[in-house]
């Protein structure tokens, strides 16, 4: 295997090729990558330089230093277009690509920090390189079994939510114009921690989401009022839950109900396969994945530096 520093545009057509991958995510897009000014790549070869896959270098201030936080960036990691078929070679030909990635980041910087995506399964070189890996979970539902199953597998607060919502009367809008859908609301949580991400970047993130087929709003309305909203993304494989809110605590059943009929319109618009409700090391908000029947999915934040430490204080609690 051969790792060679690139630019997104150096790979023709990058994006049906993350569409057509064993395990790219809309967070790989270019003009995602574009977006978080991020548009170094790691390009992945075998010995007869055929180009086998990619690994996005997102930026810090220190060019040393490769620095994701899943707040903002879920997935990353690398994306391997496509694998051997028989299972033995498969576990070979990703460690291979992985013993040459942990190779390359050791000698080209100083301390590395991204997450993998949940199909990245086996990360054993990784972690004989002395890279930490901190354990994280989603959470998924596999929208192709219908939504009348899905709605049966709800717990039962849900499924009283969604009865509230409807004697409430409360319309579900799917907001492609983002005339409904409040961006500084939807950022309350995150600005209640101080992290980065500013309104302007959110509303241009989604509306790319939009344009590009690879993403929506949607929004509950009661009385001509709006009394919440959420942003999905989503690749050709899996839709990601990335931004919501409510209005008032009575309003809580808006999400419920935004989920409820969100579900049904990416499965009756045939768009995914999967929900990804993304993970969190909040209980609470595990707790309330969880009621919508999902399945635990896991996948890991991985860390070195060149200081020869392991990490032994991974898992802040003030993030997703």
């Amino acid at each position: 295997m051969h790792i060679e520093l690139g630019n997104v545009n150096d790979i023709p057509d990058i994006n049906e090729k993350i569409d057509t991958s064993f395990n790219g995510t809309c967070f790989a897009y270019d003009w995602f990558l574009k977006l978080k000014q991020s548009k170094k790549i790691l390009k992945i070869y075998d010995q007869k330089m055929n180009l086998l896959g990619f690994m996005p270098v997102f930026n810090s201030d220190n060019s040393k230093i490769i620095a994701q936080s899943t707040m903002y960036i879920p997935y990353g990691g690398p994306v391997i277009f496509s694998l051997p078929n028989e299972e033995r070679n498969k576990i070979r030909f990703i460690r291979n690509i992985e013993k040459a990635l942990c190779d390359y980041l050791q000698s080209n910087y100083d301390e590395v920090n991204f997450s993998t995506d949940n199909n990245i399964i086996d990360i054993m070189p990784f972690i004989r390189a002395n890279f930490t890996p901190e354990v994280r979970y989603t959470y998924k539902l596999d929208l192709s079994i219908g939504i009348e199953k899905i709605y049966n597998n709800f717990g039962s607060d849900r499924k009283k939510d969604i009865r509230k919502a409807k004697n409430r009367n409360v319309e579900f809008i799917v907001d492609s114009t983002m005339k409904y859908f409040d961006v500084n609301k939807a950022m309350k949580w995150e600005a209640k921690y101080g992290f980065e991400s500013t309104s302007d970047f959110v509303k241009t993130y989604i509306k790319e989401t939009i344009n590009n087929n690879r993403g929506m709003c949607f929004v509950a309305k009661e009385n001509d009022k709006i009394i919440g909203g959420v942003h999905i993304a989503w690749d050709s494989n899996t839709a990601y839950i990335l931004y919501s809110y409510y209005e008032d605590e009575k309003d809580d059943i808006a999400i419920a109900y935004i989920y409820y009929k969100m579900f049904e319109y990416l499965i009756n618009n045939n768009i995914v396969r999967y929900m990804d409700f993304e993970g969190s090391v909040f209980e609470s908000i595990e707790d309330w994945n969880i009621s919508f029947g999902t399945y635990q999915s896991r996948f890991y934040n991985l860390h070195w530096n060149n200081n020869e430490n392991l990490y032994l204080n991974v898992y802040d609690y003030g993030e997703k």
